[in-house]
């Protein structure tokens, strides 16, 4: 089983930042293709899910500590530096997807409900943002460093949404942040910064109240590793073409993915 479990970390490194429900696509893989039984499978995707959040610490640590420095001088009425910006959105983002996003996971497993639908939905609105965006200059010109109270409020709880089966959460996260009018560059960097506390909480709150089934520890360290590695190598691919494509074009692929995947995957 071990060649089973590091396939599926690379796969999970490489899907947790595509806009589809990389959990379900995952589990129905390896259920249909390994063998492996539903119990197995998402027990271990629980673990791997540790990997990808160590590749977005790792890639970003730089980011991260000067978040963390920042906090110590952080002045409240004048966030002016692009650390202090970053801090009120990561702080303001997780709390609204906490707020957000419990009661519809409580929701979402008593009725074993779907939100391919509603991302579907927002895949084609996507489509829609880039083409307004092909026919105007202001739309996606805005940097990381203008984020602002209003977009970690508004991010925390559409990333909160993603707890609903089906959606996934890079995908709506990195769909509305472009909707907002950042550039895809920074839309992606804000995306896996947010990342980080999200899969935190996921990690620790399935494996608390999931009751995830005995596995070996070879081989989840060797999946976790798989995923922790192909996670990085993701990242930067993504943010290189990110760097290269117009904006415009960009929203419309993001959003052909999205809605591809809500339509046909699980």
């Amino acid at each position: 089983m071990l060649i089973e479990t590091i396939i599926m970390g690379i796969l999970q490194g490489l899907l947790e930042w595509l806009p589809i429900s990389s959990q379900g696509s995952l589990i129905l893989l390896v259920v249909s293709v390994f063998g492996m039984s539903r119990v197995e499978a998402l027990s271990l995707s629980v673990y791997l899910h540790a990997g990808t959040f160590l590749s977005v610490l790792v890639y970003f640590r730089r980011i991260y500590w000067s978040i963390f420095k920042s906090a110590a001088h952080y002045k409240f009425r004048d966030p002016s530096r692009m650390e202090d910006r970053l801090l009120v959105f990561l702080v303001l983002s997780t709390i609204m997807t906490g707020i957000i996003g419990y009661p519809i996971f409580r929701v979402a497993v008593a009725f074993a409900a779907s939100g391919s639908l509603f991302f579907a939905l927002i895949g084609a609105s996507l489509i829609l943002t880039g083409m307004f965006q092909r026919s105007s200059r202001r739309l996606g010109s805005r940097s990381i460093e203008e984020i602002n109270l209003k977009d970690g409020l508004i991010l925390g709880a559409v990333q909160g949404f993603s707890a609903f089966p089906g959606i996934s959460r890079s995908g709506i996260t990195v769909s509305f942040l472009l909707i907002r009018g950042l550039d895809a560059e920074s839309a992606f960097k804000l995306s896996f910064l947010m990342s980080a506390p999200a899969i935190l909480a996921a990690v620790i709150g399935l494996t608390v109240t999931g009751g995830p089934a005995l596995l070996s520890p070879f081989e989840v360290i060797f999946g976790i590793l798989s995923s922790f590695l192909s996670g990085i190598a993701s990242i930067s691919l993504l943010l290189r073409i990110a760097k290269k494509i117009a904006v415009w074009k960009f929203c419309i692929l993001i959003g052909l993915m999205a809605l591809f995947s809500g339509l046909y995957l699980p």
